[in-house]
């Protein structure tokens, strides 16, 4: 069971955490960019969105330790748990806490990824049903 969590924004710290959970298969085969991102275009993107007014980048911890990341662009949620928090609630606390703190928001999730489709709805976003 999860007790303690926080919500924190993400810093030019969390760029190799944040490099390798875009990386991995599984979250690039749910992207809309299926191809892997090179270190150097990840720190770019980085580095711009850490210089926005409202970056909207944030990351999930569990008992101190970074499990997923979340970001916000207008009404649009993208979120990732990480390959070793997957299946374990993560994803759960972590949207109804978005909720909670930002609204009702709206969720792009492929057809085939069913359990973020039941996730994203049990938290009450807009899910937007998205084929290839």
């Amino acid at each position: 069971m999860i007790d303690r969590f926080q919500i924190r924004p993400a810093t030019r710290d969390d760029a190799r955490r944040l490099f390798d959970w875009r990386n991995d298969e599984s979250t690039r085969n749910m992207s809309k960019s299926k191809s892997l991102i090179p270190w150097e275009d990840h720190l770019g993107w980085l580095d711009r969105r850490l210089k926005m007014d409202q970056p909207n980048l944030f990351v999930f911890e569990v008992d101190g330790q970074p499990v997923a990341t979340f970001r916000i662009d207008g009404r649009d949620l993208s979120y990732t748990v990480a390959p070793e928090h997957r299946n374990r609630g993560v994803a759960k606390l972590m949207l109804n806490e978005v909720r909670s703190r930002f609204g009702s928001l709206r969720a792009h999730v492929y057809s085939d990824n069913v359990p973020s489709i039941k996730v994203a709805q049990s938290a009450g976003m807009d899910v937007v049903i998205v084929d290839e």
